[in-house]
């Protein structure tokens, strides 16, 4: 199965809208990890999981959600709140309060992924603003049996795979 990840779209519906179209057939899930700037009401906002960003209306979407999905606790949060543009220490201590497994977060707009203490932590990057790497970019995760396999990133315009991003994990059973 596998999830699609996306954050700091800043307004950029057309470009999410063509994301969508792209994967929708072949994921299972698709989350917003904020920062989006459309109306709570748009019906492209109904195809994915959401939380608000630092630039979106307060209070239309919650700022965090946990999720249990195929057995995994998946959290979902912009980062703002945790102060992810310096340091990662309270949003791994957060998660690990959380009994997160993986965490999506946005909000720096530099893309990456890494495991600390058995939790996976993937940052989509930006859609319209990166910063690192400077190519608009979103993720894809595998997952099979319960178990994160990948998380693979990917260019918004071409689809093809940024493989010096893409992180392999598989959790012990």
């Amino acid at each position: 199965m596998q999830w699609l990840v996306v954050s700091d779209t800043h307004g950029d519906r057309e470009g999410l809208k063509k994301l969508r179209d792209r994967h929708e057939q072949h994921v299972e899930a698709m989350f917003h990890c904020g920062d989006f700037e459309l109306d709570k009401g748009d019906p492209l906002l109904e195809s994915f999981y959401v939380v608000s960003g630092n630039t979106d209306a307060p209070g239309e979407f919650p700022e965090q959600e946990v999720l249990t999905i195929d057995g995994i606790n998946v959290w979902l949060t912009h980062g703002h709140l945790y102060q992810v543009k310096s340091t990662n220490q309270r949003l791994q201590q957060t998660a690990m309060e959380k009994d997160a497994r993986l965490v999506f977060h946005g909000h720096s707009h530099y893309a990456g992924a890494y495991e600390k203490d058995g939790i996976i932590y993937v940052n989509p990057g930006s859609l319209t603003l990166p910063k690192k790497p400077t190519t608009p970019t979103y993720a894809l995760v595998t997952v099979r049996n319960g178990e994160v396999e990948a998380v693979r990133f990917h260019e918004k315009d071409s689809g093809s795979e940024m493989k010096e991003l893409s992180f392999t994990k598989a959790w012990p059973k």
